[in-house]
This record gives structure tokens, sequence and C-alpha cells, in this order.
């Protein structure tokens, strides 16, 4: 049995637990990573181009403590805007520096951004700028005193695990 990706074609276990590894750690060498899945190196390297190719690695980036940096402040806005011109707004709220995620949502209000920032200051200048745009009728600011839990990425095979359809029988 196989896992379906979005777009993307079908995954096998073997596909799931590459993913799963480098998500961990996406420094692992495709030696390395062979070794600790018992596999060819040839085997995971074609395998790695083709998750690649298809769209399920985007890419490969460092993790950054932004708190080290001092950017202590994670604000979490919620915005109401304009119907015609959301989309509008959240293209230009992604080219802000500091917004780490803009989400178009369902509910009370239309658009999720998370931004970090150094100072009080900062975020201040940053809601008093996006509320000067007509087209966004409110916001709602929450500042986040602590992360329990802030990874970039899910417990891959555990999620499928709890899927239906798992686990997939294994291309070879």
């Amino acid at each position: 049995m196989t896992s379906q990706g979005r777009d993307g074609g079908e995954l096998d276990e073997l596909d799931i637990e590459i993913l799963s590894a480098l998500s961990r750690n996406g420094r692992l060498g495709v030696r390395e990573l062979a070794r600790m899945l018992g596999r060819p190196a040839s085997t995971i390297s074609q395998r790695i181009r083709g998750l690649e190719k298809r769209g399920f690695i985007r890419g490969y980036t460092a993790l950054i403590d932004y708190r080290r940096l001092g950017f202590d402040i994670l604000a979490l806005i919620m915005l109401n805007v304009e119907g015609s011109h959301i989309e509008d707004i959240e293209r230009a709220l992604a080219k802000e520096p500091n917004v780490r995620a803009v989400y178009d949502i369902t509910g009370e209000f239309d658009v999720a951004v998370i931004a970090l920032f150094r100072r009080v200051e900062e975020l201040d200048r940053f809601i008093k700028r996006t509320l000067r745009n007509p087209y966004v009728k409110r916001s709602v600011t929450s500042i986040a005193f602590k992360a329990v839990k802030d990874e970039p990425n899910i417990d891959l095979g555990m999620a499928l695990r709890s899927a239906k359809g798992y686990p997939p029988k294994d291309r070879g």
C-alpha cells in the first residue's frame, strides 16, 4: 500500500523514512542515510533526487534561534481584510522582513501572521503601518510568552501511521 501525496504522486515506506530522517537532520549525507536505512547509497540518492523533483523536499535550511539574536517578541497577528483584497494584503505581508508566516484562514479573521520583533516599538510600527492600508479593517495581536513547541516539521512517521492506509508498500 502507498501513501498518496498531494500533487506529487505516491510515497512508499522508504520515501517516508528518508523524509523523516531528513526532517530531523537535513545535514545527513547520502551514505550516512543509506547506512541508517540499510539501503544502497545509490538508491537513497535516487530517491532524494526524486523527492526533490516532485516537490516533497523544497530545500534545506539552517534552523536559526531567533531569540539568541534578540528577537524575543513572537507576535500572532489576526486580521480582518476586505474580501476582494485578501490575497493582495497577504502578498504584501509576506514581503515584510519580520514576517515568518502568512496564512489565509477561515473563521472570525481572514489572515493570520506570525512575525518576530526585537522590541515592542518595532511591533507597534508594523501594526500601525499594516492598519494604514484601507483594506485592513481590524487587527488583534497576541504575543507569545514562550514556545512550548516550535518545530518546522511534524513527526511524519507517526502522523502517517495514524492516517488510513499506512504503512505503504516498499518500492524497493
